[in-house]
């Protein structure tokens, strides 16, 4: 165990398979506990960090460097994702060489980073030390010391940026993508990771980075968005290049600034735009011809190359345009004929309407065609005599349903009238209808009226129609009229009284439920009380009844639907903390008695671990055999078993002998569940090893419990044969536990351990071991089984898939079976059982394939022939020696001297 940096050791060596000897007998067990709590503190909250990559020890400058470039890239990140981080300087600021820009970061980041922008010139040789900072949300800080020194190199601009974009023209209406040039940037020859591009200055402008080479990259310069010259004409942007080119030993940035400027140029796109034009003018009573009436002013809406400017009046439709006359250059506005002369066209109270048009000058044959804007302009002719306009009521009352629709009229219904009326003739009796105090909620119409109007107020906006807000809503009519001279008006109170409406859901009092209750709890255990309000009134919705409970097992709970009680509804629940560790449900209520609008509040069930899990053996008889030597065993000899439960110490599991150790030979190690031996054996010899043996039979049949293997029950020749019960329990409470049988052979000459090869991937250790038992004629134990891959454990790949038979293709799957065969004295093997066995088909132990037997087959007769042909030649050069000695000898019949 390692904490803080130093490494605790138990007792036992896990590279030795003996027991180590510490200068106690053993660690107190506090000790380790001691340890452990050290460890909690470092672990309760970690700390931002840097990236050690960008760790700022010695950064290398060169001295041109400019004032306000970025000259290097921190990053940090934070395991807890506590982002944003916060980037500082540590110290004074305002002395320090360089500034820290921390850059926009997210939970949705998987680090931090900031810029680091120098902020003075540097002095090559001396060397800038600082301290920079890094925090997380909740207050955790990491601090990094750094170091900055300038060099007498010149920063190759050229060599980092191949190819630069310095001042780019765009006019103001190109596209949305359009492309406007392109940057060349070169990798740092040092870094693995190609450089990387990124463009500050304006949302409207972005770059697309390609790699053209391993060291070079691409960045193509486009437009985000739509540029306007008249809002802004000129952009500063930034290329950053992240891990760009540096001179080796003179310059160590990992980042180099690319400064481009980016001029919009305009285009004749907007129409003029009136600066001065008063909407209405009041004529004064002594006004003759020739006199000024205003003046008004247009300039060109294009700032970049503005046209002048000619100003005139549309006699379309219009009969008063021959009483007034305007300059076409000035924009002044003059009388032309007498007001009498215009009294006797109009009605009194109407106002005069001009209509001015502003029209840009074109002086070249290629440019954009003239643009033109016209402004309305009213004038209210003087009146001698005026009286104010009343309602027909001094206060209106009406009533309306909270939230409701815009464009609802408000009823006003008897005794309340709502009309307005103005006894004054022509242009003084000219009234308009506006309301205040009444922030938009209503509008009335008409807004201009003459004599007299029946008026209408609807819904505008409902967001202050709101009952649980306020019950009523007041605002005033303002009735002003609208003649030459005068501001004449009258006011008159509207209350409106709000209906409530079933229009809010129910609240809960809290956001979410969490609960801790035991994954063994019994029907009826109560499990939380949710409450909910409703801020309606009663009559109408506010009564909440809690409906449902949705999630996993919520048929296992019961809900109150009137307290909001949950409680469990059976023992067999179907909670369990070996599945889940806790459980999401949500718990709804609804208003209006359980039939209105609903709302649904998590409520989570986090489970308490129980021991309700027993250790499970991996199987239930182990068996192992004793080493020559009495000292070990030929495999490492470990039990298994697991605890199903899902925390510590529920599924913490301990082993022990509890049957068969007599005179204490065999010890089992309670944490790793491997069996060693105390002290070598001793063996015995003739009578006293039986007489040994026999006792221990007996002792083992008769404390072994009903339902283990008895060795009493084996044969005369297992006399050496230790037989144990090994029991594993939990640390829960209660304790829960298991038993397993592990048998101990001698170390004999009939016992043997081979590797045998079987097909499949995954075979049948029963049936495997059962045909290797009918193969071999002994009692066999498997040991291992694994996949089998070429080469593997030194077997002859001539001897599995050399042969070219079943199993050698590339889609065959075999696997390695290593196996102790122990022998009798009288070990039987049976050819026709093993026959019977191998002809069983689509089973693991049909370990040889009739591919493999007919290449066997073919094997053996090619090995009859090659025989057979070595007879042949030996007859044939024994005949050949004959007729030799005959021709030789003369005492041959056959030899020609005696013919």
């Amino acid at each position: 165990m390692t904490c803080n940096g130093v490494t605790y050791e138990g007792a036992y060596s896990s590279t030795s398979g003996r027991r180590k000897r510490p200068p106690t007998n053993r660690i107190p067990l506090t000790l380790a506990l001691l340890a452990l709590l050290a460890c909690l503190p470092e672990a309760a909250g970690l700390d931002p960090k840097f990236d050690p990559s960008t760790r700022m020890r010695l950064v290398l400058v060169p001295a041109d460097a400019t004032v306000g470039s970025v000259i290097y890239r921190l990053r940090a990140s934070d395991e807890e994702f506590e982002y944003p981080l916060q980037f500082e300087l540590v110290g004074d600021a305002s002395s320090s060489t360089v500034q820290i820009e921390t850059l926009p970061c997210t939970k949705f980041n998987s680090i931090c980073q900031a810029n680091v922008i120098l902020t003075r010139r540097l002095e090559p040789g001396r060397y800038y030390d600082f301290q920079v900072s890094v925090k997380d949300t909740k207050g955790g800080m990491s601090v990094q010391s750094c170091s900055i020194t300038a060099t007498n190199f010149t920063t190759p601009h050229d060599v980092i940026f191949p190819h630069k974009a310095g001042i780019i023209m765009v006019p103001e209406d190109a596209k949305k993508g359009t492309e406007l040039d392109y940057v060349l940037a070169n990798k740092n020859p040092l870094f693995q990771k190609p450089v990387y591009l990124e463009l500050w200055g304006s949302p409207l402008f972005g770059i697309r980075q390609k790699f053209i080479s391993p060291e070079t990259a691409e960045g193509t310069i486009f437009l985000l968005g739509q540029l306007d010259f008249e809002k802004q004409a000129m952009y500063h942007l930034t290329v950053l290049a992240n891990d760009a080119y540096a001179e080796p030993g003179q310059d160590t940035r990992n980042i180099a600034g690319l400064e481009v400027v980016v001029i919009v140029e305009d285009v004749q796109d907007v129409p003029p735009v009136f600066t001065v034009a008063p909407p209405v003018t009041r004529l004064p009573a002594g006004l003759i011809p020739g006199d000024k009436v205003l003046q008004v002013h247009a300039e060109d809406g294009d700032k970049g190359v503005p046209r002048e400017i000619r100003y005139g009046l549309v006699s379309e439709g219009n009969p008063f345009t021959s009483f007034f006359d305007i300059n076409e250059t000035s924009g002044e506005i003059s009388l032309l004929r007498p007001l009498d002369d215009i009294l006797a066209l109009t009605h009194a109270g109407d106002p005069v309407l001009l209509t001015v048009i502003a029209e840009e000058v074109k002086v070249s044959r290629d440019e954009p065609p003239a643009m033109a804007t016209t402004v309305q302009l009213a004038f209210f002719l003087p009146e001698r005599s005026n009286s104010p306009p009343y309602f027909e009521n001094d206060h209106y009352v009406a009533r309306l349903e909270e939230n409701a629709a815009p464009g609802t009229v408000l009823a006003f219904t008897d005794p309340y009238t709502p009309r307005v009326m103005d006894d004054d003739a022509g242009k003084n009796g000219v009234f308009s209808l506006t309301l205040l105090g009444n922030n938009g909620t209503f509008e009335i119409s008409p807004n201009v009226a003459e004599g007299h109007a029946n008026f209408v107020v609807r819904v505008r906006d409902n967001a202050r129609l709101d009952y649980e807000t306020a019950t009523y809503v007041h605002f005033q009519i303002l009735a002003q009229e609208l003649g030459p001279a005068t501001n004449l008006s009258t006011l008159v109170n509207v209350s409106v009284y709000l209906a409530d409406v079933n229009d809010n859901p129910p609240a809960f009092e809290q956001n979410d439920y969490i609960v801790d209750l035991p994954e063994n709890m019994t029907a009826g255990t109560r499990v939380v009380q949710v409450h909910a309000t409703d801020v309606d009134t009663a009559g109408l919705g506010g009564r909440v009844r809690y409906t449902q409970i949705l999630g996993p097992h919520n048929t296992s709970l019961n809900l109150d639907p009137a307290s909001g009680v949950v409680t469990v509804a059976i023992n067999n629940h179907g909670f369990d903390r070996e599945a889940m560790p806790e459980y999401h449900l949500y718990v709804e209520a609804r208003d209006d008695d359980g039939i209105g609008n609903r709302a649904q509040v998590p409520l989570v069930i986090r489970l308490i671990d129980v021991n309700d899990e027993t250790p499970t053996f991996e199987k239930p008889l182990y068996e192992f055999i004793l080493a020559a030597d009495l000292r070990n065993f030929t495999v490492p000899a470990f039990i298994r078993a697991t605890d199903g439960d899902a925390e510590a110490p529920n599924n913490e599991v301990r082993y022990e002998l509890i049957y068969g150790n007599y005179e204490n030979k065999f010890f089992l190690h309670p944490i790793t569940g491997e069996l060693k031996l105390n002290g070598p054996l001793v063996p015995r010899s003739g009578a006293q090893s039986a007489v040994g043996g026999l006792r221990r039979r007996r002792q083992a049949s008769s404390s072994v419990p009903s339902g283990l293997p008895s060795t009493a029950t084996t044969s005369q020749k297992e006399t050496d044969v230790f037989v144990l019960t090994a029991r594993a329990f939990d640390l829960g409470v209660p304790v829960r536990y298991s038993t397993a049988t592990i048998r101990v052979y001698p170390p004999e000459s009939r016992t043997r351990t081979v590797t045998f090869i079987v097909p499949g991937s995954d075979p049948d250790r029963k049936k495997v071991q059962d045909t290797l038992a009918d193969i071999t004629g002994g009692r066999v134990i498997i040991q291992e089984v694994r996949p089998y891959r070429t080469g593997d454990g030194g077997i002859p790949t001539d001897i599995i898939g050399g042969g070219g038979g079943a199993g050698s293709g590339p889609g065959s799957e075999r696997s390695v079976v290593i196996a102790t065969i122990l022998y009798d004295a009288d070990s039987v093997v049976d050819i026709a059982k093993i026959q019977q066995r191998l002809s069983i088909n689509g089973t693991v132990t049909n370990i040889i394939s009739q591919e493999e037997r007919s290449a066997i087959l073919y094997k053996a007769e090619n090995r009859v022939l090659f025989w057979l042909l070595i007879f042949l030649a030996i007859l044939l050069a024994l005949g050949i020696l004959t007729l030799l000695l005959c021709c030789i000898c003369p005492r041959c019949p056959l030899n020609a001297t005696n013919r």
